[in-house]
């Protein structure tokens, strides 16, 4: 098992964000910074005075424009502009156009990119700004969002792309680029002053009421963050909320509320019983620009209590996105008295036209500490493990905006193919073995005996192996129960109806007994680290940090040649006569090219090309000698590099002379083709399927339940399932390549060793207590069936009732009572390569045709989306379910559907959930 490797240099500045309403991040961002007058820094280079709002940026340290061209600085922009107009640059951005500024010898430590502009409210975020240079240096391209802007003063915004997202390497640069990313329209935009800040970031102004969450240090206090208590409407009004406004409106399931507010208009929302903590009210809006701030927020009550009236203004927002405005009101100010009430009244409070306000999401939240998000398990009361509500895990969020539309097609006229149920594996937990009963409920077809353990496991002696590096090079008995060996884990299988597949060791040297240690403190002395519970076993390497040399195998090892696998494997096909076939799939050892590290205590050196392949064919003979018709997997390495090379490439100075000296072939594919020739020139076949393993190596993604879960990081992880498959697709850490696993040992199988399955033996997102690491393993189940795989096996499996168990039950047992995806995969397609993004939807089909079961997934965090899946070809719809998941932690249930024909129907997905379409087919 291989957890992680090198950690790239290179990460992103992470946004601090308020989590509103299920934790969808709202506000702009807030990057840490010492808090600096935004007036007196845009007046001291000419530009206006800005109003108090809700960011302050760092001073100008180096304008390039500020009401005019500044000194040193080359206007080199390429649109039309005029050059009359004083005060503000004036361009036409229509055709992908910009404006480019150059300055030579640029120095100094920087905050950021400042500009403010203004442009037509039609064109939306259009803005894209990037540095360069003279030299080959290519500088990232940020497009410009809501999370950019610092404030808005009526048409003008003011935004602040921090530095490190424009220069993460800090490399030399010498011009300005702003450029529209997006084709609009022809009218001028103006921008009254373009420069480089301060060190530092955008602060809370005075007065607002923005509340950042930024992510949790170890001891430090937790941190307020707002999340749903109750949403009045929310695209449609919630059960148990009346409407009771006043003003002309339009309210429809699934769009925003439309109101006409002349004449000081407004809107009423009632619910009897309001109970509960509330922080506050939230609402988003969208309305014509010439409004300004309109609006009015107040509580009220059947009674005779009046309630403060808040007149909304810059102070109270927390985001803009494109039109749409989000606020906060905190309840101190709307309820300072704290009294019942049982309505939420929005109005005008000045004179505006007839033209349409819209509102998707009205609702009251409370304030909770973020000491307990996005961890897995929460302790009750009773010392009982349950799960936390959906919020805490990531789920359970509302839609930002307007639900994004997309079509997909599901066509049962195109060739699918058989899933292989070894697809849905996972792997044996030695240490909560006889403790998890929910391992055996998540619908798992196969479970994998492996890891690094294994290459030592003495199967004469039952229940013995060597931890390794990764626990102290003990010998140790395996289980929580000395009785357990391998015979009960294949038991256990069978008896459950799962299928097994077993490592064996190739390496040579297996554990003697249960108590020997690698490097003994009675021979080598005191080392780095030693076992608190055995304080004879240490780790190998001194108090200087130098590795020990190794005592002969012999000190925790007896030796295991092809003899001893082949004497094993008959033993097991003889218990198999009366019990059936025991073992599905052997595995030829683990990450041998690891062997050095990992294994270092017997086998120091690295594994060159020559000894995987002896390695291979003399153990892989030997089961194949004992069980002609067995799987056998292999080589089982850990990850990107020994995809390609050798551990003695790798090794230092090793300088990859071993894979030069094997034609400069990439390993696995050498691999396969010697291993084709092996079986042309002896008739013996060693390997029917490639068995590699696949780990995100991305900053933060972790490892189990570990891994970081703040907005960047978990949409990385999800981004990250996309290296399993997607050529286009640049891998986000040190490996900075395209992966595209699956296709690329598709591609070697079929020029080398034609015939091979394809398995992928561990592999993990980290994170699987949140709804990210949910995600990623629901779009990994679904690739695996998509591009017809083998087996695949995620080590180990995820806690109870978490995301990623039911991303598992999604698959194999989405309503508790064994409706789970079929055993034919359906192709399908999107009639928007865009929509690929940020959503996924796989489909299958049963034998006889008779139901059809697709599972869609918004990968989004904080867009809906309205899905239209049409069923071409595979016969009338006579009954659907919906089933939908967004984090809680009673798992699936239903959802409403709205069907449009005999084939096809409209669903409407939540942000970062999902989706279930069980269907029943008349032919």
């Amino acid at each position: 098992m291989r957890r992680s490797g090198r950690s790239g240099a290179f990460t992103h500045g992470r946004r601090a964000r308020a989590a509103l309403l299920a934790g969808v991040y709202l506000c702009v961002p807030v990057l840490q910074s010492c808090k600096q007058n935004t007036s007196e820094a845009a007046t001291s280079h000419g530009a206006p005075s800005a109003p108090s709002g809700v960011y302050n940026i760092p001073p100008l340290t180096e304008p390039a424009w500020a009401g005019g061209l500044q000194a040193g600085w080359k206007d080199e922009g390429w649109s039309e502009r005029d050059p009359k107009h004083q005060g503000s640059a004036k361009m036409r951005m229509a055709n992908l156009g910009g404006f480019m500024l150059q300055k030579k010898g640029l120095q100094g430590d920087f905050g950021g990119l400042a500009l403010r502009y203004k442009a037509p409210s039609s064109f939306g975020d259009f803005l894209e700004v990037r540095l360069d240079s003279e030299g080959e240096t290519l500088f990232p391209r940020v497009r410009v969002d809501g999370g950019h802007v610092a404030r808005r003063e009526g048409e003008w915004v003011q935004l602040f792309v921090p530095f490190e997202q424009l220069n993460p390497e800090k490399v030399p640069f010498s011009r300005l680029v702003i450029r529209a990313y997006k084709k609009v329209g022809n009218d001028w935009v103006e921008m009254d002053h373009v420069g480089l800040t301060a060190p530092g970031g955008m602060t809370p102004a005075d007065g607002s009421s923005a509340l950042a969450m930024t992510t949790q240090q170890p001891g430090e206090a937790p941190r307020a963050v707002i999340e749903p208590v109750e949403l009045a409407y929310d695209n449609g009004l919630r059960p148990g909320w009346d409407d009771r406004g006043w003003s002309e409106r339009e309210l429809k399931e699934t769009t925003p509320a439309k109101l006409r507010m002349a004449n000081l208009g407004g809107w009423i929302l009632h619910k009897k019983d309001l109970g509960g903590e509330y922080g506050g009210v939230a609402l988003r809006y969208r309305a014509p620009s010439g409004f300004g701030d309109f609006l009015e927020l107040r509580l009220d009550t059947e009674g005779e209590t009046l309630f403060p009236r808040v007149k909304l203004s810059d102070a109270y927002v927390t985001a803009r996105d494109g039109d749409w405005t989000q606020v906060f009101v905190p309840m101190e100010e709307l309820n300072p008295d704290k009294q019942s009430f049982t309505q939420i009244v929005v109005r005008a409070h000045k004179k505006v036209t007839g033209d349409w306000v819209e509102l998707n999401q009205v609702g009251l939240a409370r304030l909770v500490t973020s000491a307990n998000v996005g961890t897995f398990p929460v302790v009750a009361a009773g010392g009982q493990q349950t799960p936390p509500d959906a919020s805490a895990v990531g789920g359970g969020r509302v839609a930002l905006g307007d639900a994004k539309t997309s079509k997909v097609v599901v066509d049962c006229t195109q060739p699918g193919h058989p899933i292989s149920p070894l697809i849905y594996g996972i792997a044996f937990n030695n240490l909560r073995e006889l403790k998890d009963n929910h391992q055996w409920e998540l619908g798992a077809t196969a479970r994998r005996w492996g890891g690094n353990p294994t290459s030592r496991y003495n199967w004469k002696l039952g229940n013995v192996w060597n931890t390794a590096n990764d626990y102290f090079f003990r010998n140790i008995v395996l289980g929580t129960s000395p009785q357990y060996t391998y015979e009960s884990f294949l038991q256990a299988n069978q008896q459950r109806g799962l299928q097994s597949a077993v490592t064996v060791p190739m390496l040579g040297w297996v554990a003697k007994d249960s108590s020997s240690v690698g490097f003994p403190k009675s021979l080598f002395g005191a080392q780095q680290k030693m076992d608190p519970d055995v304080t004879e076993a240490g780790n190998g390497i001194s108090l200087s940090g130098e590795g020990l040399t190794p005592l002969p195998p012999a000190q925790t090892s007896v030796e295991a040649p092809p003899a001893f696998i082949n004497a094993w494997v008959r033993s097991i096909r003889e218990k198999d006569k009366t019990r059936g076939r025991g073992v599905h799939q052997y595995i030829l050892d683990n990450e041998p090219m690891l062997w050095n590290t990992t294994h270092r205590d017997v086998h120091p050196e690295p594994v060159t090309y020559d000894e995987l392949l002896e390695r291979t064919i003399a153990y892989g003979t030997a089961v194949r000698q004992a069980d002609p018709e067995g799987l056998i997997a292999g080589p089982a390495e850990w990850g990107w590099t020994n995809y390609f090379n050798s551990a003695a490439d790798v090794a230092p100075g090793g300088n990859k002379k071993d894979r030069k000296a094997h034609g400069n072939t990439p390993l696995i594919a050498w691999y396969l083709k010697k291993l084709a020739e092996h079986e042309k020139q002896t008739g013996v076949r060693v390997l029917d399927v490639l068995d590699l393993h696949f780990y995100p190596q991305g900053d933060g993604i972790g490892f189990e339940e570990r891994g970081a879960t703040d907005p960047a990081t978990s949409a990385r992880r999800i981004r990250s399932t996309r290296a399993l498959w997607d050529p286009k697709y640049k891998d986000e850490s040190w490996i900075d390549d395209s992966v595209e696993l699956i296709p690329r040992m598709k591609r070697w199988v079929a020029e080398n060793y034609p015939g091979r399955g394809l398995s992928i033996g561990e592999y993990n997102f980290g994170a699987t207590g949140h709804m990210s690491g949910g995600l990623a393993q629901a779009e990994a189940l679904g690739r695996f069936a998509e591009y017809n795989l083998t087996s695949a096996f995620l080590f180990t499996y995820p806690p109870n009732r978490s995301p990623a168990f039911w991303a598992f039950r999604a698959f194999r047992n989405f309503d508790g009572k064994g409706g789970r995806f079929q055993d034919n995969y359906l192709p399908s397609r999107f009639e928007k390569a865009a929509d690929t993004q940020g959503m996924s939807l796989f489909a299958s089909r049963s034998p006889d045709g008779k139901r059809v079961v697709a599972i869609a997934l918004n990968l989004e965090p904080d867009s809906a989306r309205s899905t239209q899946v049409e069923f071409k070809g595979c016969g009338n719809v006579s009954n659907a379910r919906v089933l939908g998941y967004a984090g809680e932690p009673s798992g699936f249930a239903e959802r409403k559907s709205f069907f449009q024909a005999g084939s096809s129907m409209q669903v409407l997905l939540p942000p970062w959930s999902i989706t279930v379409l069980d269907l029943t087919v008349a032919q």
